[in-house]
């Protein structure tokens, strides 16, 4: 059995009847029938790596606004999707998208020019190099990998931790400081989880005040306390099947937390004011700001509940340790604010990119979220540039660049010790460019991971703070939750 093509061609449209006859004529112009999206699927198959072709059907005028968000937000993200435009009524609206025509890959009139249309989709259709991908059929790895490389491609030495994660019904703990993307990670093992059609309900503990929280968590019934005028769902019930995060659990005191370890062991859980014994069917993520092993420690945190939460743990590293992100999560919040705002925005300059990479981002992601959307505003053209920026980005990330650079190194000393200075400053650089990712630095430098790890036990520099971690503990001595749903 011959195997099936590539997915260099999809077509894109919102009219099916004039879909059926675009799709009917292609079929039978390049052997196949080319897989038809929606305008709202078009961004879940773009990726860094898939540089087929689109093809987008205008058939009337309100298409304009969903077509010119998908080429400008993908144009803005740097994607090598290649765009194509099938106008059904060019006359009626001559220039609507001539704006467009610099990012077009061809563009043609339905039905008059069917043949030239008929000459590029079997060009497209047969060139060499990976098409799209059918996220209806993609393993969950295969997903995970997907939108990592898209977001935050630092996080991709992740990927089968976070499949193992995604596959089994037990707990996951993400820490790291705030803002750094603990949201989106939980979020993504749910996409990809067997509860993915279901509820993903995030709750922010600190924001939740102490003596609130089990009726938060929990519910109460009716007249259980002063003013419950009627009864209320807690957050454990509306989670219903799906995945509930707790995040900045290390707020919560000792008593919620003796409560949590219930709910987690066994399920079951009473509302406030109420005998009736429920179970949560949801499955719990956490999340921490804090590393919880040292609030154990301290004895802020119960150690037996951490170990319930550490069946797999993950640990994300500030953006400042991941200068590879930066660029490519400024595009998609450059090209998403672009459309809120109503902006012709179609890419980021690489000026712009290179100041916000020297950044330190003391906020994080959520920093660099506001100083984008700022920027936004300020843009007028099609490209947005470095003066766009908060001048205080820019003057901050000039001093920051000089401040980390490793010192250079002089004449002095034996020919070893300076030798030894090269070397410890070239694998600070390294370690820099990757991450703090010693398998990427290490790769960097030409050299072992084995290697390396002697030579920064030689430097002094295993002291230093590693990037991207994830801790998998083995989840078979720990038993899981009796009732999953």
């Amino acid at each position: 059995m011959p195997l099936p093509p590539p997915r260099r061609l999809v077509v894109a449209a919102a009219d099916p009847r004039l879909t059926q006859a675009v799709q009917a004529h292609l079929t039978r112009a390049v052997g196949f029938a080319p897989p038809v999206v929606r305008f709202d699927d078009v961004p879940h198959l773009l990726a860094p790596d898939a540089d087929g072709d689109i093809l987008l059907v205008a058939a009337a005028p309100a298409d304009a606004a969903a077509i010119e968000t998908v080429v400008r937000e993908a144009k803005a993200q740097q994607y090598p999707a290649g765009f194509a435009l099938l106008e059904c009524d060019p006359a009626g609206g001559r220039h609507r998208y001539d704006h467009l025509a610099p990012y077009l890959s061809g563009r043609w009139a339905w039905p008059q020019q069917a043949p030239e249309l008929a000459v590029w989709a079997r060009q497209v259709a047969t060139a060499p190099g990976p098409g799209f991908a059918d996220p209806a059929a993609e393993t969950a790895e295969q997903t995970i990998r997907r939108r990592l490389a898209a977001h935050t491609p630092s996080l991709v030495g992740l990927v089968e931790q976070l499949g193992i994660a995604a596959a089994h019904e037990v707990t996951v703990l993400i820490e790291g400081e705030t803002g750094t993307g603990k949201t989106f990670l939980a979020k993504l093992v749910h996409d990809c989880s067997a509860r993915r059609n279901h509820r993903f309900l995030a709750v922010a503990c600190g924001a939740l005040s102490g003596n609130l929280i089990a009726g938060e968590f929990f519910g109460h019934v009716k007249g259980a306390f002063t003013g419950a005028d009627a009864a209320k769902v807690g957050k454990f019930a509306a989670a219903g099947e799906g995945t509930i995060l707790l995040d900045e659990i290390d707020t919560l005191g000792m008593d919620h937390q003796a409560n949590l370890l219930r709910v987690i062991e066994t399920g079951e859980y009473e509302p406030v004011g109420s005998n009736e014994t429920q179970v949560c069917r949801a499955r719990i993520v956490a999340a921490s700001n804090w590393d919880l092993a040292e609030a154990v420690e301290r004895g802020t945190f119960r150690r037996d509940l951490y170990y319930r939460l550490h069946v797999l743990s993950f640990h994300l590293p500030p953006l400042r340790h991941r200068p590879e992100d930066i660029g490519r999560l400024a595009r998609g919040m450059a090209a998403r604010y672009g459309t809120k705002f109503g902006k012709r925005l179609f890419g980021v300059c690489p000026e712009a990119v290179r100041v916000l990479e020297a950044y330190p981002w003391p906020g994080n992601i959520r920093q660099l979220e506001n100083v984008v959307q700022q920027a936004v505003l300020t843009c007028a053209g099609s490209e947005l540039k470095a003066h766009h920026l908060p001048p205080l980005v820019g003057a901050v990330a000039s001093t920051s660049v000089v401040a980390q650079s490793p010192p250079a190194v002089g004449f002095g000393g034996t020919l070893r010790e300076t030798r030894a200075a090269v070397e410890r400053a070239n694998i600070l650089r390294a370690l820099e460019k990757a991450g703090q990712s010693r398998t990427r630095a290490a790769r960097l430098l030409g050299i072992s991971r084995v290697t390396l790890y002697k030579k920064m036990d030689r430097y002094g520099l295993l002291t230093r703070k590693p990037g991207p971690v994830a801790v998998p503990v083995a989840f078979a001595d720990f038993a899981p939750r009796a009732e999953t749903g």
